[in-house]
């Protein structure tokens, strides 16, 4: 298995929910993961199924284990040990302790993955450049279906100018985001694309899809497509309710997405919901 695509646990603080990640991460959505993991706990399928779903947590003990069979470094298993002592503690002065170590384990965690991969991620000059325009994500998309062989196809398909999507394709062949084999025909390169939470591209990115859906409503609205839009009062407690629903669908849109094989159509995907008085 190769762990570029597996979850990084610093982005966690709950170990169950990286522990679902890491299994799902896995060829079939991760068929025979658990059992493999149990099997290395010493415990039963179904007991483990009941802490991954429930109130139930793994022994410091078992977090150990898990640490060896997930193949997680020193550092990355203090971590996670402490995650699971975290969920464990009976009493809030414990509670608030280990949370203080969490968060400066997961600090320290980041800036040294930051850094050890810095070769690999997009720069901060590189990264304004790719989030400038929505061309670039989309022409980066684009290159790898095999239906957009030519620039020229893409542009037809984009309705963009040819020099546009040169420019972007040029842009994504020397950063190694998109590579062009022999044959011509293009693939996904080896750089990776990584936002910090608070980085100002963020609001970028955002905006530069939530035009594009502009620029395809004024097409007119056609019946493959899905827009909507509402403004409504609600229970202040049912809005935390709303967005978790709306996470939850997003997250198994984003699973469907994944294994969505062969590729075959470009489709963007905006979704907002938000409050608007203060």
């Amino acid at each position: 298995m190769n762990k570029e695509i597996l979850p990084d646990i610093y982005n966690f603080t709950d170990y169950k929910k990286f522990l679902n990640k890491w299994i799902e991460a896995h060829p079939m959505k991760g068929r025979g993961q658990l059992s493999a993991l149990a099997k290395a706990l010493n415990c039963q399928t179904s007991y483990l199924s009941k802490v991954f779903s429930g109130d139930l947590n793994l022994s410091v003990e078992q977090a150990l284990d898990a640490c060896s069979f997930l193949g997680l470094n020193d550092a990355e298993s203090d971590y996670f040990i402490n995650l699971v002592s975290l969920e464990r503690a009976g009493t809030v002065a414990l509670k608030q302790r280990l949370k203080k170590q969490v968060s400066k384990q997961q600090a320290e965690g980041k800036k040294a993955w930051a850094k050890s991969d810095a070769d690999q991620i997009l720069s901060p000059e590189d990264q304004q450049i790719y989030y400038s325009s929505w061309h670039y994500s989309v022409v980066h998309m684009a290159a790898t279906l095999s239906q957009f062989t030519t620039p020229e196809k893409i542009a037809e398909a984009l309705c963009l100018p040819a020099d546009v999507v040169e420019n972007a394709l040029k842009f994504l062949l020397e950063k190694d985001l998109v590579r062009k084999a022999e044959d011509g025909k293009l693939t996904f390169g080896k750089r990776r694309l990584h936002l910090d939470s608070n980085s100002l591209m963020q609001a970028r990115h955002h905006i530069n899809f939530r035009m594009l859906a502009i620029q395809n409503l004024e097409k007119g609205v056609k019946d493959n497509n899905l827009h909507y839009s509402s403004v409504a009062s609600v229970a202040k407690q049912d809005v935390e309710v709303i967005r978790e629903q709306i996470s939850q669908l997003i997250r198994a849109t984003r699973e469907k997405i994944r294994d969505s094989e062969p590729a075959e159509e470009l489709v963007g995907l905006v979704v907002d919901f938000f409050k608007i008085a203060k």
